[in-house]
């Protein structure tokens, strides 16, 4: 894929970062400019997202208003989760909604419009068609109905499956939920914990573990990422975030 014009005077983790958002959002990314001293990634339609603030953030105000270099800069490993995630790591959580509104819709009525049904296990569901994210979802479907097949007990972990397209802020935040943009699936809130409804049980990393990792495996392999790995846990939710599983593989 071609490098993003202005792209010639940044750092290294600067142009890995652009690399990556471009690779995953093709398409987006107009150009790179350098205003005031601040690297500034271009859309196309001209929104401007400023790449790193410089200010030194609290772990709250990351999340409620991180730079694109902030959205990035936390690791999100695929695979078998090793132990419970340190204080404040939640890859995925901290987002530029502005951005992800440029690629998947403005406000409710554009993410509906970019919708289209998608057949997911037991029911079909609306998932946005912008950026691949439905036909993403249709693989995963795929996968899914394989392990299923061969063992039925995985039913219990993934039915019923709710919380696709909401338009709705994040429970207790003026952020916007992902649901909102229809790029993020609930499977099972009945029995898949989810941080505000649970209080943090002592065995939270047998529950996490508990979850099966070929399901896990699934999702990842089709560039969505898992809130079970997250401190703030939300094992029911999977998350399209392709630039996430891209940046894991470009540094390894």
């Amino acid at each position: 894929m071609p490098e993003i014009p202005g792209v010639e005077g940044l750092s290294q983790g600067q142009r890995l970062d652009v690399s990556v958002l471009n690779q995953a959002y093709p398409g987006i990314l107009a150009g790179v400019e350098v205003e005031d001293g601040q690297v500034v990634l271009v859309t196309g339609s001209g929104k401007r997202f400023v790449y790193d603030d410089g200010r030194t953030k609290t772990a709250r105000e990351a999340l409620d208003d991180p730079d694109m270099e902030d959205m990035l800069a936390q690791t999100y490993e695929p695979g078998p989760l090793r132990e419970d995630p340190p204080a404040g790591h939640h890859p995925g959580r901290r987002r530029v909604t502005a951005f992800f509104q440029e690629v998947y819709g403005h406000d409710a009525g554009e993410v509906s419009a970019a919708c289209r049904p998608v057949r997911f296990l037991d029911r079909t569901v609306l998932f946005n068609a912008k950026n691949g994210a439905a036909d993403a979802l249709e693989r995963v479907s795929a996968r899914l109905a394989g392990l299923v097949a061969r063992d039925p007990v995985l039913r219990q972990v993934l039915y019923p499956v709710v919380g696709t397209f909401c338009w709705r802020t994040i429970a207790g935040t003026k952020r916007l939920s992902m649901h909102s943009l229809a790029i993020a699936v609930d499977v099972n809130p009945g029995r898949n914990p989810y941080w505000r409804h649970h209080r943090r049980p002592s065995d939270m990393l047998a529950r996490r573990r508990d979850f099966p990792k070929e399901v896990v495996e699934a999702f990842e392999a089709e560039g969505f990422i898992w809130g079970g790995k997250w401190v703030e846990y939300d094992v029911m939710h999977f998350e399209y975030r392709p630039e996430l599983l891209i940046k894991f593989r470009e540094t390894r």
